[in-house]
């Protein structure tokens, strides 16, 4: 077992309240969730374009198991790492400051899904990053838009800064998001 990202991940209140809106998972699980989706496309990416490959140069059986097949096929001659490049984080109007802890101590992954996470992006603890700052920035964009117009009906001031609308609108009685709506809709 390898750990990744064992520096955590901070986010701001209104970019917790951002995300509520719109998550039915915790900003954890959703963490977890991009992570097992990186560890995914690489295996399978390195799977598509190297095991026939691979396979040319065996001359037995080959073990039908990841953990020994990715670091066979990774430390082949042949091998180019795919150094799939993080793009530019977005920026995220805030005013609060990022205090809030969404994963501490990092994920545990089998070693070889770290070979496949090394092989495959050029540096996969800055791409789950990059992952989490996109969705944040866009959860908080949906959330200004799908409630911006509510203010223009009531001819309400609406705050400039992203923070001050979020924490405006959570705050006012009556506001439920995604997981409470859904919850009373079950109950």
């Amino acid at each position: 077992m390898k750990n990744i990202c064992n520096s955590g991940f901070l986010v701001s209140s209104a970019d917790q309240k951002a995300l509520a809106e719109y998550l039915l998972v915790s900003p954890q699980t959703w963490s977890t969730d991009a992570l097992r989706g990186m560890i995914n496309k690489s295996v399978k990416s390195i799977m598509r374009d190297w095991f026939d490959i691979y396979k040319t140069k065996q001359t037995k059986d080959i073990p039908a198991d990841y953990a020994i097949v990715i670091p066979a096929i990774v430390a082949m001659e042949e091998f180019k790492p795919y150094n799939t490049q993080t793009p530019p984080l977005p920026i995220i109007d805030r005013i609060e400051e990022p205090i809030i802890e969404i994963w501490s101590g990092g994920f545990n992954v089998e070693d070889y899904q770290k070979t496949a996470l090394d092989a495959f992006y050029s540096d996969p603890e800055e791409m789950l990053r990059y992952f989490m700052h996109n969705k944040i920035h866009a959860r908080r964009k949906a959330f200004v838009k799908m409630h911006e117009q509510k203010f223009f009906q009531s001819k309400e001031a609406i705050p400039a800064r992203q923070d001050s609308f979020i924490n405006l609108v959570c705050g006012k009685v009556g506001y439920k998001n995604r997981s409470q709506n859904e919850a009373e809709i079950i109950s």
